[in-house]
């Protein structure tokens, strides 16, 4: 998950450049095998030792902290996600949800809190292996893995899937959100959640710090802006039916917040972040989302698709 103001550590002489299909990527890409191997047996522990990934990190410990961030995402990321799914069991799709990428089970345990199937894929052992100490239904595999087993033994269909976070850490989003399509029952939604990078935001910020402090390698592998996104979910054919996006984080910095070298200014800036939007009721604090889409800002683009009946 991502998101978070709090700081890691940026990479340095990394190649970016436009992909045929629209969005950018770092060059050249890393094997499929060297990246599954990353996380599923070193991601954890670089969690620690780099800072990577704050959100996630948090919901890995075992304090105050975590639950505050619990209920926070329950509040608003999920109660976003379970709206935009129940549009497809409005239309008939089967209550069953896939989340992948799924981490320590929060989804999918929220998700099953709200009446539905929710099944999990995590590649990282040590992470998936904290929401099925929940009790949670989560495959510690990649999704390759478990798409291709789901085809094999005949699965059926999901009224749901969703990729918080995801595409943007594998060597290969297009050829994933096609094999996610597959899933999917007619009228079923993709609920797909990615950085907004390379934003005019973001240019602004650069001119006080003169680094691209948002290019992570290798966890974060592709880099996709509001624009960029919508026309990967189309191109894979589903229909896109919302766009929105969560607080511009980098209005801090432009502030002077310098979150990206400060750990603590990284958390209390998180900490307003969260304030804030607890104290919106739902529907504004999701107005506000749609129309920082339309701007082209958000720290992440969230968009909602299905596939036509």
């Amino acid at each position: 998950m991502s998101g978070s103001a709090e700081a890691a550590a940026p990479a340095t002489d990394v190649r970016i450049v436009v992909d045929p299909r629209g969005y950018r990527r770092v060059d050249p890409l890393p094997e499929d095998e060297a990246m599954a191997q990353f996380y599923e047996s070193r991601y954890r522990d670089a969690l620690d030792a780099r800072g990577r990934a704050p959100d996630l990190t948090r919901l890995l410990r075992d304090d105050a902290d975590a639950e505050r961030e619990r209920a926070w995402l329950a509040m608003t990321v999920h109660a976003d996600v379970l709206v935009a799914i129940d549009g497809g069991a409005a239309e008939g799709a089967p209550l069953r949800v896939l989340d992948v990428g799924a981490g320590t089970g929060d989804l999918v345990g929220f998700l099953a809190g709200a009446g539905w199937e929710a099944f999990g894929v995590e590649p990282s052992q040590a992470i998936a292996e904290v929401g099925r100490e929940r009790g949670l239904s989560i495959e510690a595999t990649t999704a390759r893995s478990y798409i291709d087993a789901w085809r094999v033994r005949g699965g059926e269909a999901f009224g749901a899937v969703t990729l918080m976070n995801v595409l943007e850490h594998v060597p290969d989003p297009v050829g994933l959100l096609e094999s996610v399509a597959a899933l999917l029952a007619p009228g079923g939604r993709v609920v797909v959640r990615v950085p907004n990078d390379f934003s005019a935001l973001q240019a602004a910020a650069r001119r006080l710090i003169p680094r691209d402090w948002w290019v992570m390698v290798p966890d974060h592998l592709n880099y996709f802006d509001h624009a960029s996104i919508a026309a990967v979910i189309e191109r894979v054919g589903l229909e896109v039916v919302d766009r929105t996006a969560d607080f511009p984080m980098e209005l801090f910095l432009l502030m002077g917040d310098d979150y990206t070298s400060n750990p603590a200014v990284g958390k209390a800036c998180h900490e307003r972040r969260r304030r804030l939007e607890l104290a919106l009721d739902p529907a504004t604090r999701r107005s506000i989302g749609r129309a920082w889409a339309a701007a082209g800002i958000g720290r992440n683009a969230f968009v909602t698709a299905r596939r036509p009946a």
